[in-house]
């Protein structure tokens, strides 16, 4: 019987870049989502990468692709991304900007430099997400100073909103409310970051076209004044283009084993959770599918309907590309990627 395996289309991957830099020319795919995804794009297209560790910058091979999102550095942590030739930053708080001021100014820099604002999002699950970035009224006050600043070339605005974002789209409106008049005078870029949904068993992509008439909506504004405007999608880029081709080892009474975990494949699955799509399904008997672990959370699917499975036939997961990850849980081997067309 085959491994389990990650199947990633080139052409699938290239052809959504292509669509979403239709909605936003300025892409910076979030690397984290999917590593295997980003050596893609920094082949084939002008992507930039959103990374958030110095440890990520190994998937990057173009260090001026790259928009590091720094958390909690000192000024030699800085100085360090500066000589690796990092020159986009993300900057989240005060303290940050301090030692981030401190070591461009050390060492000469001229770099470009965003300032993330937090946005308060609803959610049921409070308490659960930290809420990044700065407040409006810091932002505002920041701005202009740092306008004067010959160390920074284009100043702009970073905020990002959760995954599967399918409400707060009114991202005009916000803005307007949040930021200044001076502030919009004085800034070069905003990132809105994150929020594109992906459809999967347990949520949908329904209001897709609704959401990209909003941000569509937005960059007219944000252009009219001058300024150009990115987005930073990580799952909508990573997901449909990859594929979990795995293999039934078991088939008893109506529960499933597969060849792989969800603690080797589909971290995303027990974290959020989203329930991969399973390909062919909507037809036969209600099945679970579970991974190959003890753990009674290694469930990829609770209900999924299935005509006569039987041990060796191989099930593949859709949208299987978007946080991935794997975990040492049993010391289980991770899934190879294999590119095809």
């Amino acid at each position: 019987m085959d491994k389990a395996r990650f199947v990633l289309s080139r052409s699938g991957v290239l052809e959504r870049y292509e669509f979403l830099k239709g909605i936003c020319p300025r892409i910076s795919y979030s690397i984290k989502t999917n590593p295997e995804v980003g050596r893609v794009l920094e082949e084939e297209t002008d992507c930039f990468f959103s990374i958030h560790t110095p440890e990520g910058l190994e998937w990057v091979k173009d260090y001026k692709r790259v928009w590091f999102l720094a958390e909690a550095l000192d000024t030699e942590g800085f100085s360090g991304l500066l000589e690796r030739g990092i020159e986009n930053f993300v900057i989240d708080s005060e303290p940050d900007l301090d030692m981030f001021l401190k070591a461009i100014a050390g060492a000469g820099a001229r770099v470009n430099l965003l300032l993330r604002m937090r946005f308060q999002e609803t959610t049921v699950y409070k308490g659960r997400y930290f809420l990044f970035g700065m407040n409006a009224g810091a932002i505002n006050r920041l701005i202009p100073e740092l306008r004067r600043n010959e160390g920074i070339k284009k100043l702009g605005i970073h905020f990002h909103r959760k995954s599967q974002n399918t409400g707060n789209w009114s991202l005009r409106y916000m803005l307007e409310e949040m930021l200044s008049g001076e502030t919009l005078e004085a800034i070069d870029v905003v990132n809105i970051g994150g929020g594109i949904p992906v459809a999967y068993r347990n949520t949908n992509d329904s209001n897709l076209d609704y959401i990209l008439k909003k941000i569509s909506e937005v960059r007219e504004w944000i252009e009219s004044k001058g300024i150009e405007m990115m987005i930073e999608p990580g799952r909508p880029l990573s997901a449909p283009g990859v594929r979990l081709e795995t293999f039934i080892t078991s088939v008893d009474s109506r529960n499933i084993t597969v060849n792989c975990s969800v603690y080797n494949s589909s971290m995303d699955t027990i974290i959020v959770p989203h329930k991969l799509l399973v390909d062919g399904e909507g037809e036969g008997e209600s099945y679970v599918i579970k991974g190959c672990t003890p753990c009674s959370m290694d469930i990829f699917r609770y209900d999924v309907k299935l005509k006569n499975p039987r041990v060796g036939d191989r099930l593949v997961f859709l949208n299987a590309g978007a946080y991935n990850f794997a975990s040492s849980f049993c010391n289980l081997e991770r899934p190879e990627t294999v590119i095809v067309d």
